[in-house]
C-alpha cells in the first residue's frame, strides 16, 4: 500500500512539474533563490581557457616554419591518437557497379584497414573513364549519412539537403573528378548496432570510449581517410590516378575531419572546409557538444585552431562559412584564416589560403564552393 501511494506521489509530481515548464520553459527546481552566484561548472572552462598555454603555436615560436610543422604534426599525431604506423589495406567485399545518373557511375567496396576496421567506400566516377584522375573526398556533415554525396535520399530531410547542392561528390565526379564518398564512423551504414544502453547522439559514446585508448574522434576519422589515400595509391585500386591531386571537400562535422586529416597527411594537395572553421575556444568549446567532434585531449595546452590550418601549408586551404552560420559563422573562420596566414606568408605560399563568406546560414554551398575550387584547382 505504502509503495503504491509513493508512486501516486512521484506521478503527481512529475505532472506538477511538466505543467510548470509548460508555463516556464525556464523552470528549473534546483535554481536557489537565495544565491545570485553562478554555480555553473562552464565558468570553470571559461576561467581556464584563459590560461591555456598554446605552448606549441607557431605565433608563439620563432622555430624555422618546416621545421615547426614536423615538431607540432608529431604532437597533434600523438595528442589525438593518429596512427601513421597503419595496416596495408584490402578489399574485404566488391560490389557490382551501379549507374546513377546519365554517364555518372557508383561502384561500392567495403575496405578493410584493420583487423576490426572495415568502411564503406563509393567511389563516384564519368564514362568514358579516363586515366590520371584527379582525386575529390567527400565527407558529409552530421546528416544519415555520406549517401547524399551521390544524391539518394534514404530519410525525409535528405531530400531538402540534396535540393541544396549536398550532392557534391556526384558534382565533382561530372567534372571529371573519381569521387571518393566515406562513411563516417557512427552514420548511414557505420552507426552503432551493437553497443548497449546508447546515448542518442550517434558518435559520442564512440568519441568516450576511444579517450580511454588514449584516441579521439579526430585522430580516428584522420587515420581512416589516410588508410583510404593509402588504398587509392596502391595497385590494388581499380583506377589510374594522379597521386599529387588528391583533394578534400567536408562540411560541418565533416569539415572539421578535414582540417585535422590535411593537417596530418601532407599527401593532401587541397581541401575545402565547409561550415567548420572558427576558433575552439569561441565555437564548440563555448556550447553544447555532445558528439565529440573537434575534441581532442590537451589540445589548447599545445595549440590554437589556427596551428591546425597553419600546419597544412603551404598546400591549398579554403574555409567557406555563412555569415550567419550559428555554429561557425564567417566572423570565426576569418580569425583563424588570418592568424594562419603568417606561416603561409613565410612559406611565399599566400595565394593558398583562402576564406570565402557567403550569406546565409549553416548549410552546404555548392555554387560557391565550386566557384572557388574551379579558380584554384
Amino acid at each position: 500500500m505504502y509503495n503504491s501511494l509513493i508512486n501516486l506521489k512521484v506521478i503527481y509530481f512529475a505532472l506538477l512539474v511538466k505543467v510548470k515548464k509548460i508555463f516556464n520553459y525556464k523552470y528549473d527546481p534546483y535554481k536557489s533563490s537565495e544565491s545570485n552566484y553562478n554555480l555553473s561548472p562552464s565558468n570553470i572552462i571559461k576561467e581556464n581557457y584563459k590560461k591555456s598555454a598554446l605552448k606549441l603555436s607557431f605565433s608563439k615560436n620563432t622555430i624555422e616554419p618546416l621545421k615547426w610543422q614536423n615538431l607540432a604534426r608529431k604532437k597533434l599525431s600523438e595528442l589525438s591518437g593518429y596512427d601513421s604506423d597503419r595496416e596495408i589495406t584490402k578489399i574485404a567485399k566488391e560490389f557490382n557497379e551501379k549507374i546513377i545518373f546519365n554517364n555518372i557511375y557508383k561502384k561500392k567496396i567495403y575496405l578493410q584497414i584493420s583487423s576490426t576496421t572495415i568502411i564503406p567506400i563509393n567511389l563516384i566516377y564519368k564514362k568514358p573513364i579516363k586515366k590520371n584522375l584527379k582525386v575529390f573526398i567527400f565527407l558529409a556533415g552530421s546528416t544519415s549519412g555520406v549517401h547524399i554525396g551521390w544524391g539518394e535520399a534514404k530519410v525525409p530531410i535528405d531530400h531538402q539537403r540534396i535540393f541544396i547542392g549536398a550532392d557534391i561528390a556526384k558534382q565533382a565526379a561530372e567534372k571529371g573528378y573519381l569521387a571518393v564518398t566515406f562513411e563516417q564512423a557512427g552514420y548511414g551504414e557505420r552507426l552503432e548496432r551493437r553497443l548497449p544502453k546508447q546515448t542518442n547522439n550517434r558518435t559520442i559514446d564512440f568519441a568516450n570510449h576511444l579517450l580511454l585508448l588514449g584516441k579521439s574522434l579526430m585522430g580516428n576519422s584522420a587515420t581512416e581517410i589516410s588508410s583510404v589515400i593509402d588504398w587509392l595509391c596502391s595497385k590494388n585500386n581499380f583506377f589510374s590516378i594522379n597521386k599529387s591531386n588528391i583533394y578534400l571537400y567536408g562540411h560541418s562535422s565533416g569539415g572539421t575531419i578535414v582540417q585535422f586529416a590535411a593537417a596530418l597527411d601532407k599527401r593532401i594537395k587541397g581541401t575545402l572546409a565547409s561550415g567548420s572553421v572558427g576558433p575552439v575556444r569561441q565555437t564548440i568549446g563555448a556550447r553544447g557538444c555532445g558528439s565529440g567532434d573537434g575534441i581532442v585531449p590537451g589540445f589548447l595546452e599545445w595549440f590554437d585552431t589556427k596551428d591546425i590550418i597553419s600546419l597544412i601549408a603551404p598546400r591549398l586551404f579554403i574555409a567557406l562559412s555563412g555569415n550567419q552560420d550559428h555554429i561557425y559563422p564567417y566572423s570565426g573562420a576569418k580569425k583563424v584564416i588570418n592568424g594562419a596566414k603568417t606561416i603561409y606568408e613565410k612559406l611565399n605560399a599566400t595565394e593558398k589560403i583562402i576564406c570565402i563568406k557567403v550569406k546565409g546560414k549553416h548549410q552546404y554551398y555548392n555554387k560557391e564552393s565550386w566557384e572557388v575550387l574551379d579558380k584554384h584547382i
